[in-house]
């Protein structure tokens, strides 16, 4: 059986170069077979100076430029050691329909694009699903003086390029920790004795995740506490911090749920705006590739 041809995608490229060739004194009907196209097509659309929108009832759901800018995106966080695996990219497909408030077919329940338009979208553009290798931070971002010199070079333009007043000037971190003590105090013992020990309690600690945000000038952003619970109970944050920012989830780590609202946390604070800009620094960031934290400022 003999393959199936595909048809033709007739562009304004294509349309432009046979009225040329036709202009110079070739037949319609010679163009139309070097292009491979019906005459009678070929005549439709040099007498209505148009070309097909679409191939048939089934429209695209993304133009070659936003398919472009999504490829930017996953390339930018592959390019960073953050790849987005399969269940991600789904994900990261259906926000960025939502978020340009382009119609689609996706499956509103659970918020994500289908397998079967995540392996066309990566056939399309030259994309794979790669096993990655586990790398240290510090290995990929080749610790040596050379990189270094590099950040600080490029952290210099940047601020001579915008400016940054020192109190404009933010740097975030998160840290983990326990619920409950992990270090006993010390304990009088007799000198040259190789074992201290002492009875403790059997009770196991939660690890919680704590978000601080300051600036040279010694002025704070009310940290945010992540609580390693499904349900919100407010006695959980009993005598926290005033203005402190209050969530949580299963586990009590950042999220890249959590961040986005941590972002606008960290705005509501700063009040950052087009003529008056921020910029925040942060250490070591392992939570998830988010398209509304990409598109939020």
């Amino acid at each position: 059986m003999s393959e199936k041809k595909r048809k033709l995608k007739f562009t304004r490229e294509i349309l432009d170069t046979c009225k040329e060739r036709i202009k110079n004194g070739e037949s319609k009907r010679f163009v139309a077979k070097t292009i491979g196209v019906n005459e009678a097509t070929l005549r439709k659309r040099l007498r209505l100076d148009t070309v097909p929108v679409t191939l048939g009832r089934f429209n695209h759901t993304f133009t070659p430029e936003q398919e472009a800018q999504l490829k930017e995106h996953i390339c930018a966080f592959e390019k960073r050691h953050y790849g987005i695996t399969k269940k991600k990219l789904m994900k990261f497909v259906f926000d960025f329909a939502e978020k340009n408030e382009i119609s689609h077919r996706f499956n509103g329940k659970t918020g994500k694009a289908g397998k079967k338009f995540v392996y066309s979208f990566l056939k399309r553009n030259k994309l794979s699903f790669r096993q990655p290798e586990k790398i240290s931070q510090y290995r990929a971002s080749c610790f040596n003086r050379i990189q270094v010199d590099k950040f600080f070079e490029n952290l210099k333009q940047l601020y001579e390029m915008y400016a940054y007043p020192p109190h404009r000037i933010f740097n975030m971190d998160e840290s983990g920790i326990s619920t409950v003590p992990n270090k006993l105090p010390k304990v009088v013992a007799p000198r040259g004795k190789k074992t201290v020990e002492k009875i403790a309690a059997a009770d196991r600690g939660e690890s919680m995740t704590v978000v601080c945000v300051c600036n040279p000038m010694g002025f704070p952003v009310p940290p945010a506490l992540i609580m390693p619970r499904v349900r919100y109970h407010e006695q959980l944050y009993a005598d926290a911090p005033i203005g402190a920012a209050e969530f949580h989830n299963a586990k009590g780590y950042m999220t890249s749920h959590i961040f986005l609202e941590w972002l606008e946390h960290f705005q509501s604070h700063v009040k950052a705006t087009p003529n008056d800009k921020s910029s925040f620094t942060a250490r070591q960031p392992c939570y998830p590739p988010n398209f509304s934290s990409c598109e939020l400022f």
